[in-house]
């Protein structure tokens, strides 16, 4: 069985705060190369998730 999911602009807001929390004592070059991945990932993501929205709330502001 397969379910879709897919996160919300809250979600992704939490993730950067639990990456912040895990890394926040750390030297950034004390951060491996897999991590700085995964945060630049979620970066981006998030980024287009938060335009996704504005577009959505444009077009839906249009319609009206």
């Amino acid at each position: 069985m397969s379910v879709e999911v897919s996160l919300t602009v809250t979600d992704y807001h939490n993730l950067m705060n639990w990456y912040e929390l895990a890394f926040a004592k750390k030297n950034p070059r004390d951060i491996g190369n897999i991590d700085h991945a995964t945060f630049r990932k979620l970066s981006v993501m998030a980024q287009a998730k938060v335009e996704e929205e504005k577009a959505i709330d444009k077009d839906d502001k249009e319609l009206e």
